[in-house]
């Protein structure tokens, strides 16, 4: 079905060769020499060095480096994160933002408690919300897809479903995640299966654009233990966004 108000595209990333910047960012649109979200306070600081292309896929690692801030503050962390999103010029506009179509990605995951990487969408407009989060994943439940949505209201409630991981879980093997966007409907699968869907005036309608990142403690996955391995590493092998 057609709808006037949707902005559809395509856009295929395989990484096949080094990061694309005409496609991607390597912090959110408040960058300031890195960046983090300080208000889940997460333990990271969101570097390009975090950021690698080789062998056919992204790479986002996490390693426990301290880096001090323009500011000062010292993040214990060191991480990496993709976004087509703005950048931080006043005005600008995200690399890619749609309205609706179908997002898929073939991710393979890290353990670690701590640890929270994360595909997901948010605003093009610069606003908090709303949020759809694709696939979010606590390193110390690697069997668990988390899914989200958080409605553009901060008023209104948010929209939570954890799925189960069929065979190996995300940090022993690939496995693909989708969401299928449409006017009034969202239906996330895992490896082709449905897993989970809202439907009604709370499913967003407005451009949003991708985020993939691996975040580092913080209010939702708790501080890494002493006994976490560093380098911990959150793989992507593709990105394909349909109408």
């Amino acid at each position: 079905m057609s709808n006037p108000g949707a902005s559809r595209h395509t856009f295929n990333e395989e990484f096949s060769g080094g990061l694309d910047t005409s496609r991607w960012n390597t912090c959110f649109w408040w960058d300031d020499g890195g960046c983090t979200i300080a208000t889940n306070h997460e333990l990271e600081w969101y570097l390009p060095s975090g950021v690698s292309v080789r062998n056919g896929a992204l790479h986002l690692t996490a390693d426990a480096v301290r880096v001090k801030n323009r500011q000062g503050h010292v993040f214990p962390y060191r991480s990496g994160m993709v976004s087509t999103g703005p950048v931080s010029e006043q005005g600008s506009q995200a690399k890619l933002a749609f309205t609706y179509g179908r997002v898929e990605t073939r991710v393979r995951m890290t353990r670690g408690a701590g640890l929270w990487p994360a595909v997901w969408l948010l605003p093009a407009s610069r606003k908090s919300r709303p949020e759809i989060d694709i696939l979010e994943v606590i390193g110390q439940r690697t069997d668990e897809a988390l899914l989200h949505l958080h409605p553009a209201s901060p008023r209104a409630p948010s929209l939570a479903r954890r799925g189960q991981v069929p065979g190996p879980d995300f940090a022993d093997g690939w496995h693909v995640m989708a969401l299928n966007w449409e006017p009034g409907r969202l239906e996330w699968f895992l490896d082709g299966k449905l897993i989970w869907k809202v439907s009604g005036k709370v499913v967003p309608a407005e451009p949003m654009y991708l985020v993939l990142n691996l975040a580092v403690g913080g209010d939702y996955p708790g501080t890494p233990p002493s006994n976490n391995v560093f380098p911990a590493t959150f793989s992507i092998d593709y990105v394909r966004i349909r109408p």
